[in-house]
C-alpha cells in the first residue's frame, strides 16, 4: 500500500531544511486470518469437506467399496427398479459444488418395476471415472440397463445398490432372447436365493429374471 511521506534533509552550512515529498510503499505483514486467506482456504478445502459429507451420507450399499449382495437384498432394498434405454448422459459438476464431478443419466423407461411412473427416469451419481479396460461405471447412450437404485440422497445423488452388483446390462444371445447380467458377471447373485434354477456367474433370460424379481418384491422391504 502506498502512503505519502515527508522527508526532511538539513543542508549543511546553510542552516536550512529541504523538504521532499515522496510516495513510500509499506508492505503489510501477511495475516493468515485475512479475508482473502480465508476465502482461498475455503475454496480449496470446502469441496473435500462436502465430498466426505456426501460419502458418509450415502448408505454403505451404495458406496464404492461394498460387501457382496444377492438378488434378494437388491429386490428388498431398492426404492427404484427400472429397465430402460439410456438416452442422455451428462458429465457435469454437482449443483452448488462444481468441483465435485457427477454424471447425470436419463433412461427411456421400458419397465418400472418399482418407482415413480413416467416415460423417463433421471438420476445423478458421483463420477469416479471408468475402468480403463472394461469401462465399468461408465454410461453410454443406447445402453439397455436394468437398475436397482435407492432414493436420491439429500444431495440429489443416487447410484446402483452394490454399485456394479445393482447395474445390469440387457443383451441378446444368438436366438434373440434377451439376457441380463450385472457388471461382475452375476457372481454371488443367486446365493441363498430359493426356488431358482439360475446359476451364479452366468447370464439369465430377462423374462425369468423379471419374474423372479417380482416374486422377491413381495417379501418384506429392507430400509
Amino acid at each position: 500500500m502506498n502512503h505519502p511521506a515527508k522527508i526532511c534533509i538539513r543542508l549543511l552550512g546553510t542552516g536550512k531544511m529541504m523538504v521532499i515529498h515522496k510516495e513510500v510503499t509499506y508492505m503489510k505483514p501477511s495475516n493468515p486470518f485475512s479475508t482473502l486467506a480465508i476465502r482461498r482456504a475455503f475454496s480449496i478445502y470446502m469441496p473435500m469437506v462436502v465430498l466426505v459429507s456426501i460419502f458418509t451420507s450415502i448408505p454403505l450399499h451404495s458406496q464404492p467399496l461394498v460387501k457382496p449382495v444377492n438378488l434378494v437384498y437388491l429386490a428388498q432394498r431398492a426404492d427404484v427398479i427400472v429397465q430402460g434405454r439410456v438416452t442422455e448422459v451428462i458429465h457435469e459438476g454437482m449443483p452448488g459444488y462444481p468441483n465435485i464431478p457427477t454424471v447425470k443419466v436419463t433412461l427411456e423407461v421400458e419397465r418400472m418395476l418399482r418407482g415413480p411412473a413416467g416415460d423417463a427416469y433421471t438420476f445423478r451419481q458421483i463420477y469416479l471415472g471408468l475402468h480403463p479396460k472394461t469401462e465399468k461405471q461408465d454410461y453410454r447412450i443406447g445402453q439397455n440397463l436394468l437398475l436397482f437404485l435407492p432414493i436420491p440422497s439429500k444431495y440429489g445423488l443416487s447410484s446402483p445398490i452394490g454399485n456394479e452388483q445393482g447395474r445390469f446390462h440387457i443383451t441378446s444371445n444368438g436366438s434373440g432372447s434377451p439376457l441380463v447380467i450385472n457388471e461382475i458377471g452375476n457372481i454371488g447373485l443367486f446365493t441363498n436365493v430359493a426356488a431358482t434354477g439360475a446359476a451364479d456367474g452366468r447370464p439369465v433370460r430377462l423374462d425369468e429374471f423379471i419374474s423372479l424379481v417380482q416374486n422377491l418384491m413381495l417379501t418384506p422391504r429392507i430400509r
